[in-house]
């Protein structure tokens, strides 16, 4: 899943999962400015397109690559950065940052092409509470699901912003003009005077009178987990009110054995998932190979709507529905 996060002043590029041939479908000038990329898991399916990543962002110059997953991350990229002969890179730039996520704390490390990422450097840890990354734009929160092996689910929220309302705006009968920069502008004093028509206002007064709030939108992507109470549990706080649910749905529900022998998801506990966090809507990927997409994928796709109706396929795959 590629995201896209516009926080008014820059765009930050996120990545999750790394799977063969997912960025051919994404614009290299897209590629070469990810900022992030959350790993769920390292199983290959997972992780087959790294190189093709790594090939395109090894040098990077000015900005750092960052890599999140789950414990022995830092590991599993060490050996992928070290699966090259660098005796040609001389001083070229390059720094990348890889950060495992375990159940109660998270250690970061950092690699240098300059090095030939020869050297694990540590950057030290801290406390998992929910947060991986938190930004002045919006926050990326994570819960480890059960896999056999932890697999992280990820959610990205954007902050709620502040607007000028052009309906008060206009209402109010006030001049446009350089003064309205200063409403949104919380490093000014609130009791700041504005003469607006020959008159004095306070800047907390007019903020109050013309600056609407307005939610984030927030997106979750989850995958490789069994309908077990503990991940359904973490999975639905993560998820919770969220506008767009991306999630795995490897089984029909009349193939839930499978679905518990290798701990994937069936069509109906991933629409039930959805319902009951409230979502808005849901889309299924990781589909399992033993269903035909002509025959079998419309009926998947109707299992999941019999009990979440907001339930899609990603818009690229052109299913008919």
């Amino acid at each position: 899943m590629f995201v896209w996060v516009n926080s008014g002043t820059n765009f930050q590029r996120l990545l999750f999962d790394c799977g063969e041939g997912l960025l051919r479908q994404i614009r290299q000038p897209d590629i070469k400015a990810i900022d992030h990329l959350f790993l769920s898991h390292t199983h290959i399916d997972h992780i087959a397109g790294f190189d093709y990543f790594f090939r395109r962002n090894y040098d990077r110059e000015g900005t750092p690559v960052y890599v999140w997953g789950p414990e022995k991350t830092s590991e599993i990229i060490h050996h992928r950065l070290l699966g090259f002969i660098w005796n040609l890179i001389g001083g070229a730039p390059g720094k990348w940052y890889v950060t495992d996520i375990g159940e109660k704390e998270m250690a970061s490390f950092s690699f240098k092409t300059s090095e030939g990422f020869e050297l694990k450097h540590p950057e030290g840890t801290m406390d998992f509470n929910g947060i991986v990354l938190e930004t002045p734009g919006f926050v990326v929160k994570a819960a480890l699901l059960n896999h056999i092996i932890p697999s992280v689910a990820y959610s990205v929220e954007e902050k709620e912003s502040l607007n000028i309302s052009k309906d008060r705006l206009q209402g109010s009968g006030f001049p446009q003009g350089p003064w309205l920069e200063k409403l949104k502008d919380f490093s000014l004093d609130e009791n700041e005077v504005i003469t607006l028509e020959g008159k004095d206002y306070a800047l907390k007064d007019l903020r109050k009178e013309l600056l609407i709030r307005t939610p984030g939108e927030k997106i979750a992507y989850l995958t490789d987990f069994i309908y077990d109470e503990v991940s359904r549990q973490r999975a639905l706080s993560l998820i919770s009110n969220c506008d767009t649910v991306v999630c795995e749905s490897q089984y029909s529900y009349h193939d839930e054995d499978l679905a518990k022998k290798n701990y994937h998801m069936t069509t109906h506990q991933t629409a039930s998932l959805a319902k009951e966090a409230n979502a808005k809507k849901l889309i299924l990927f990781h589909i399992s190979e033993r269903y035909s997409r002509e025959e079998d994928y419309p009926i998947l796709l109707e299992e999941a709507r019999q009990i979440f109706p907001q339930t899609y396929f990603p818009e690229e795959w052109d299913i008919m529905e």
